[in-house]
């Protein structure tokens, strides 16, 4: 009877939240409260929403660096301040950088690496909707160059003071693509290629298990078990690896091959699945959509990082978490409908989080004019030792017509103990316009077999292996009309089928669906017609998201179900879902209680279990998983059966068990400095690697070794990192280059980093003896030679007089060309020059000595090369002159 009451009370308040007029009364409010329904700190803002003081939290639009990015970034006005969310920024731009741990955010900003820390309990943070909210003036000086806020009209203006995600992508495509010159630039890019083979991540789930039968159980001895799992995810032949180990029964579970965005959004993948020896080989390349039809329902189904805990959204709330299994997570809720757009939160065992949209939206498979998408598949059919193919292809032919083109080979049992292969061909064409402003969709398509000479053991031929079908959707304003009609040949039980829908929805909060089909038959039996009807209404208030579904059909039985999400609590979801089979005779319920999991070592939930069928049995769980560490789980039921499991969790980067894990999605940066040379910016056979060389990547710092290298673990993948090397020894240095980091795959980025030795020019003037100048005509005569070092370009590096005694020095140069320029400039001279270029060497004492001898018909240009044999000098320009000494 309690529990028959608790019903009422969330129909009750289900049906007030739905009302579009003042949606609680005062009576209501205080019943509700005495009920102990809501808190008193709940009661405050409901009965501040009655008196009509504006809620605080409000859904604005957000441009950030001029575009528009979300129209439902949730902003907090509370004491006279605006308090904006961070997380939903970063993940609403696709920027990764960032952890929370023990209630702590921690971000690297730019390629400055610039660090910034926000701690839950700061005075200008509130925490709330599993996210920092920030005070605006904090806000902006953090993250932002601008700032506009229009709380009028809901609009929020920023400009960033880092680089996004986006941006950083589009810089490693200019330079992929030749448009920036990195090197021109005086830059050096070091990236993450794809690679044969790198070592991965491997995640340990070893759990011991007690299990204890309920109380109508003879035997009720507590039992004793294990499980243990292992999944290893990493590079191999130039994609990612993921494989599964059932250690406790012996036993290979799923491996497959995924190479993402192998072309325009498609990607391919090899998968051997099955186990107990039944395996099987599939192939597939197709374009990504987050998502696949079973029948008539909608399943989500995307590749995360193994070891994560995915969150399902809709409309901001969670409805749904689940752990995913080899690297996939799958979602088949009845909540994922056509037409409507989800995000999944991905939480990875390093700490970080990051979302993916998912959009539901029916288009036919319609493409823009000049675009194509693919869909191959080959699978291995364990039971026939037989092969299936099955490969679909559109084109956009303009940008309001699409064709397409299928072909099927699949093995099938045509009886007598036959298995025959089978093959189709189908051409489809899909056309979309409008009338009178109202868009509508025009699909046709036909289907045939091509091997017509195959015949069943009950005499149907392929050459009656036809269909014709065509489907007709338009939208009239909030209705959305289909209509569906196909015609089948002979060898088909079918001989016709077609069906009339009707959605009606007019705000986005409720649908309702009418459909009417028919199908006749070949065979001798009556035509059957089939009718339903469905409701679903979807409305958030708040903090409350409210959905309740109905389905009424002459074939099925009735559904009904009601279901409540509830984030308003500061650390905690709340999931309250009702379901009533066999025509409502049977009634389950749900009650799940989770922890947010974003400030917090601690993951844990509960759940609460009752069913009117097993006569109000009550099931309890409790889930805890510790730091990617631990985990614990807990079952029980009012019979007295138990369940207790507890274990290791981990996944770690195997080529550094013990560091803790930074960044699963991350690449490992081998560093290595060498002297180079040559200028080239190459490590060439032969050149020294150098030593105690410290080097920065984000926050964390390391000396390269004896051998001139150092290794990086974790360091996050699409995030553009410039290193800061420290060169301790002198006479070397980076010059002005820059050097950049930037991971994009699960694998190791070598940078080899040049040195470059710093030389410099030792020179002399000699005078010849036979010009007989005394000491003093000597020095007049150095006071007007000028020497002039420039560059390949011809920008000056240095100039200078040489000493009273003739010698001079050019420091802090590289090895590498310049030109030398020697001349007279004074009165009694008129073109006493010489230029010439020189290319200078990295020596022991990193000297480039030359002499420049002057007699009384020229200036020679020597160059001094010392060697085991002793010195030896080589002429390099001699330059006559008319002009005499």
């Amino acid at each position: 009877m309690r529990f028959k009451s608790m019903i009422y009370i969330l129909g009750f308040l289900c049906l007030s939240l739905l009302t579009y007029t003042a949606e609680f009364t005062l009576e209501q409010l205080s019943e509700l409260r005495g009920l102990n329904m809501i808190t008193d700190e709940e009661y405050g803002i409901l009965l501040n929403e009655l008196k009509g003081v504006a809620t605080r939290d409000n859904f604005y639009t957000l441009k950030v660096n001029g575009a528009k990015v979300s129209e439902v970034y949730p902003v907090i006005v509370q004491d006279d301040k605006t308090y904006l969310p961070v997380i939903n920024l970063f993940n609403t731009i696709g920027f990764k950088d960032y952890k929370i741990e023990s209630e702590v955010l921690k971000a690297t900003l730019g390629t400055d690496v610039r660090e910034i820390t926000i701690k839950s309990n700061d005075s200008e943070v509130i925490v709330e909707q599993g996210d920092f909210f920030l005070e605006s003036e904090k806000f902006k000086e953090l993250f932002l160059r601008e700032l506009y806020l229009d709380l009028q009209n809901d609009d929020v203006s920023m400009r960033l003071s880092f680089e996004t995600s986006a941006e950083i992508e589009m810089y490693l495509a200019n330079v992929r693509d030749g448009i920036i010159e990195a090197k021109s630039d005086g830059e050096l890019l070091f990236t993450s290629e794809r690679t044969m083979f790198d070592i991965g991540y491997m995640r340990f789930d070893f759990q011991a298990i007690a299990t204890k039968a309920g109380k109508d159980s003879e035997n009720r001895k507590t039992e004793t078990d294990w499980t243990g799992d292992l999944e290893y995810q990493g590079p191999l032949l130039y994609g990612e690896f993921t494989a599964a180990y059932d250690v406790r029964n012996n036993n290979l579970g799923n491996m497959s091959l995924y190479y993402p965005e192998v072309y325009k959004n498609h990607s391919l993948k090899f998968e051997n699945t099955g186990s107990d020896g039944a395996r099987e080989w599939r192939a597939t390349f197709r374009k990504e959509k987050g998502y696949y039809i079973k029948g008539k329902n909608y399943v989500i189904r995307e590749n995360v990082p193994i070891g994560s805990k995915v969150e399902l959204l809709y409309l901001g709330f969670p409805i749904e978490v689940k752990d995913s299994i080899e690297g996939v997570i799958e979602f088949d809720n009845s909540e994922i409908q056509e037409n409507r757009r989800y995000t999944l939160r991905v939480y990875q065992p390093d700490g970080r989080i990051y979302t993916i949209d998912i959009d539901t939206a029916t288009n036919y498979s319609q493409q823009n004019k000049g675009e194509t998408e693919y869909d191959f598949s080959i699978n291995e059919i364990d039971q026939y030792d037989k092969y299936s193919i099955n490969a679909n292809l559109y084109h956009g032919i303009t940008q309001n017509l699409t064709l397409g083109l299928g072909y099927k080979h699949e093995p099938e049992d045509v009886g007598d103990g036959r298995v025959e292969y089978l093959e189709y061909l189908r051409g489809e064409l899909v056309y979309s316009n409008y009338i009178y402003r109202f868009p509508y969709t025009l699909v046709l398509g036909t289907e045939r077999a091509l091997n017509t000479n195959v015949t069943t053991e009950d005499g149907l031929s392929n050459k009656d292996r036809y269909s014709y079908d065509g489907t007709f959707q338009i939208d009239i304003k909030d209705f959305r009309f289909v209509v569906d009609r196909a015609e089948f040949g002979r060898y088909f039980d079918e001989k016709s089928e077609e069906r009339y829908g009707v959605t009606y929805n007019p705000t986005g909060i409720f649908q309702i669906n009418y459909e009417w089909s028919k199908t006749k038959y070949n065979l001798e039996q009556e035509d059957q017609n089939d009718e339903s009807v469905g409701l679903n209404i979807s409305k958030g208030w708040k903090d409350l998201l409210v959905s309740l579904d109905y389905s009424k059909s002459l074939k099925q039985d009735d559904g009904y179900e009601v279901n409540m999400y509830y984030n308003g609590l500061k650390k905690y979801n709340v999931q309250l879902t009702n379901s009533w089979l066999e025509d409502g005779k049977d009634l389950e319920t749900t009650l799940k209680l989770s922890n947010k999991n974003i400030f917090s070592i601690f993951d844990y939930s509960l759940e609460f279990g009752y069913s009117e069928t097993y006569r109000e049995k009550f099931t309890f769980r409790f889930t805890l998983d510790y730091d990617n560490w631990l985990r614990g789980e807990i079952n029980f039921d009012e019979s007295g059966a138990q369940r207790y499991s507890a274990g290791v969790n981990r996944v770690v980067d195997l080529k550094n068990i013990r560091k803790p894990l930074e960044s699963i999605d991350s690449s490992r940066v081998k560093v290595i400095t060498f002297l180079d040379v040559n200028d080239n910016g190459i490590l060439d056979e032969g050149e020294e690697r150098l030593e105690y060389v410290e080097v920065k990547i984000g926050d964390q710092i390391l000396d390269t070794d004896e051998n001139g290298e150092a290794m990086f673990f974790g360091v996050p993948n699409k995030i553009l990192y410039e290193m800061k090397p420290t060169i301790r020894k002198p006479s070397y240095t980076l010059g002005n280059t820059k050097i950049k980091i930037l991971g994009q795959q699960v694998g190791t980025v070598i940078a080899q980093i040049p040195v470059k030795p710093l030389v410099t020019i030792v020179g002399e003037i000699q005078v010849d003896q036979n010009l007989r100048l005394s000491e003093q005509d000597k020095v007049s005569l150095f006071e007007n030679i000028l020497i002039k070092v420039l560059d390949e370009n011809g920008r000056l590096i240095e100039y200078l007089n040489p000493e009273n005694d003739g010698t001079f020095e050019v420091s802090g140069l590289y090895a590498r060309k310049y030109m030398l320029q020697i001349e007279y400039i004074g009165m009694d001279n008129k073109g006493r020059q010489i230029t010439e270029n020189v290319t200078l060497g990295h020596y022991d004492d990193s000297e480039n000595r030359f002499i420049i001898h002057l007699d009384k018909e020229r200036l020679t240009l020597k160059q001094i090369f010392l060697s085991e044999g002793g010195k030896y000098e080589k002429v390099i320009s001699s330059n006559p002159s008319p002009s005499k000494l």
